[in-house]
């Protein structure tokens, strides 16, 4: 090769090396689509839910607390820090009417709300309704009924043992504004119970 030659060849401007290109390319498409993939496959959380952050409950037993709730304007509204801090609470809905299974009727629904070991905050009815049972306490990551002790997972509500694993107590929709929790009274007004 000639001096000018050699010259040439590193002075002159390089031309990009295209498939260098295309393989990059290739590769950040593929680490995209599997970021959407492992996105995708993850579960996402229940509609309504809003997570107060994680807590722990192992080696506890913990009653429900007994919460306010106010109406205004068609809307039912409980205080999202009062809840933060007690963990677990209950409170009555009043004027919603309904008769259980086994015949006893009801003028109010009551209802429970906790936050789950994830941070997420569970609303539902304060009832296993095959046994008629309307209070739950928390042992460990378990909601157990007062009544019967059936046991089933605080994170989901999945049935573990006892007479009434298939009838958790049934989650209510909510929204979160600020420090207020808040659930529709039309929701609860169309609630029964699920035949046993």
């Amino acid at each position: 090769m000639s001096r000018s030659q050699k010259k040439n060849k590193f002075t002159e401007p390089k031309k990009p090396k295209t498939g260098t290109y295309v393989i990059a390319g290739v590769v950040i498409l593929a680490v995209i689509a599997l970021g959407g993939y492992v996105a995708a496959k993850k579960p996402a959380a229940p509609e309504g839910t809003f997570n107060a952050g994680t807590t722990n409950y192992t080696g506890q037993t913990l009653e429900f607390a007994k919460l306010q709730a106010n109406e205004s304007g068609g809307d039912i509204t409980i205080d999202l820090n009062e809840l933060k801090t007690k963990k677990t609470a209950t409170f009555d809905v009043q004027g919603i009417n309904f008769t259980m299974n086994n015949g006893t009727p009801f003028n109010y629904l009551p209802l429970l709300a906790y936050v789950a070991p994830s941070g997420n905050i569970v609303v539902a009815t304060s009832l296993c309704e095959p046994c008629s049972g309307t209070t739950f306490h928390v042992e460990g990551n378990e909601l157990v009924c007062n009544a019967c002790g059936t046991r089933w997972t605080l994170e989901d509500l999945q049935g573990i043992s006892g007479g009434c694993p298939q009838y958790p107590p049934d989650r209510v929709n909510y929204t979160v504004d600020g420090d207020k929790l808040i659930i529709k009274k039309t929701d609860l007004q169309n609630w029964k119970p699920r035949a046993v």
